[in-house]
């Protein structure tokens, strides 16, 4: 059995013992709500109900994300997750993913402002294909149904890239349905053995399906930030994600994974955001190939090998922890001006809304970034005003706030101007 580009025999699609209700969303009225009720079946195509999951996927799915299978299960990674809930519509964050938990992990808290960046990257610079009115700012969709579209859109296009965007695996849970029962090879985590497979070969049919179950990916808490992490896993094929994740040159050639793509103690990680951000799940963020001699053998390692469409930004507490990730301009200098930020194990997301800002030197000179962050209690937009021009030390001795230091990071003179609002990450 091969598990690259997942191919696993998954038989007829027309086959399988499990029958799927196509129900229905009652009525336009189900839009008014963000948490559809957990009773809702799943809506799958006629013609594509899938697969269940098998012992020796749900095995390898569990053995790259967390490193071993059986194990420990922390529910907070699982059903327990961070759900896709947006702030009301109309609100001024109407844009922004809520995180109501303050509890929750830091890399989850990070997947869900990878997430929201692709969101951003739809509504500010693709909102063609939601058909937007003229009227009506990006920014503060005034609908569910739009909140709902970018949403879809962006959860397609992330598992979509990591197939290479030609075909892709979608993981949805059958409810009350139990495809695996624990064995000496597999504990249960009240999702893996749930799982449907659905393979996909256009991304309007992946769009659509994620589209009419996007109450599965709202449910909070819920099960979304592993069910896109599945899919993106499946998609890019399981060999492939251990690969990424780093492989030894020269001896005997086996492939020894480094590490695994998430730590059960929810401290931040980057292959899942790679992956997330590129279509690969490497942990590595400088530009290119590396290798690294030790002893008897060469790792190679394979950072970011084109320039991503979404930018990563990083400040780990001090210099030299900060240098030692070695974030490439591939990350630093995105298509369009949005990046993921982290500081320690805080996570946000800056943004611009002037797609030409990376492509004029003196644009860059003065210019403006919206900040949204990922902890639980922002309340209003913050609109943060960088001057790249200033050469005044008098307040060298200044204690300089986390986003600064991310900032300069990218730009080494950059000041930042909060207003009148206190620095946070």
């Amino acid at each position: 059995m091969s598990f690259r580009g997942f191919d696993y025999d998954f038989g007829s699609r027309q086959g399988g013992s499990f029958a799927f209700t196509a129900t229905r969303i009652a009525g336009r009225a189900a839009e008014t709500r963000e948490r559809p009720p957990r009773t809702l079946s799943l809506v799958l195509p006629a013609n594509n109900l899938g697969k269940s999951i098998t012992e020796d996927v749900a095995v390898a799915l569990r053995q790259v994300v967390f490193g071993q299978c059986p194990a420990s299960v922390r529910p907070e990674f699982f059903n327990q997750g961070p759900g896709l809930v947006f702030r009301e519509h109309g609100h001024p964050l109407a844009y922004g993913l809520s995180i109501t938990n303050p509890s929750t992990l830091p890399m989850m808290r990070a997947i869900l402002m990878t997430i929201q960046a692709q969101i951003l990257r739809t509504l500010l610079f693709d909102s063609a294909i939601l058909k937007l009115p003229k009227t009506c700012n990006p920014l503060m969709p005034t609908t569910v149904t739009i909140q709902q579209e970018a949403l879809a859109y962006a959860i397609a296009n992330i598992i979509w890239k990591s197939g290479n965007e030609q075909s892709a695996t979608l993981c949805l849970p059958q409810p009350n349905v139990v495809h695996i029962v624990g064995s000496p090879q597999f504990n249960e985590d009240g999702l893996t053995e749930k799982l449907q497979l659905c393979q996909m070969n256009r991304i309007e049919e992946l769009h659509h399906t994620i589209r009419r179950n996007i109450h599965v990916f709202q449910e909070d808490p819920g099960p979304a930030v592993m069910l896109i992490l599945y899919s993106a896993i499946l998609t890019r094929g399981i060999n492939q994600v251990t690969e990424d994740m780093g492989k030894p040159s020269g001896g005997d050639g086996i492939l020894t994974p480094m590490k695994s793509l998430m730590s059960i103690n929810g401290s931040i990680m980057f292959g899942p955001i790679s992956l997330f951000l590129l279509g690969r799940a490497s942990p590595y963020l400088h530009n290119g190939v590396q290798y690294q001699d030790d002893g008897d053998s060469r790792t190679e390692e394979t950072g970011v090998l084109i320039r991503s469409p979404i930018g990563l930004l990083l400040w780990m507490g001090n210099e030299a922890k900060t240098a030692a990730y070695n974030v490439g301009s591939r990350f630093k200098t995105p298509t369009v001006p949005i990046w993921v930020v982290v500081a320690s194990e805080n996570s946000g997301v800056l943004f611009g809304e002037d797609k030409g800002l990376l492509r004029d030197h003196q644009a860059e000179n003065r210019f403006q970034l919206h900040y949204h962050t990922s902890t639980f209690h922002q309340q209003n937009p913050v609109i943060l005003k960088i001057n790249n021009r200033v050469r005044d030390d008098s307040s060298a001795d200044a204690p300089i706030p986390p986003l600064e230091r991310i900032l300069r990071t990218k730009w080494g003179d950059a000041r930042l101007d909060w207003g009148n609002v206190e620095p946070f990450v």
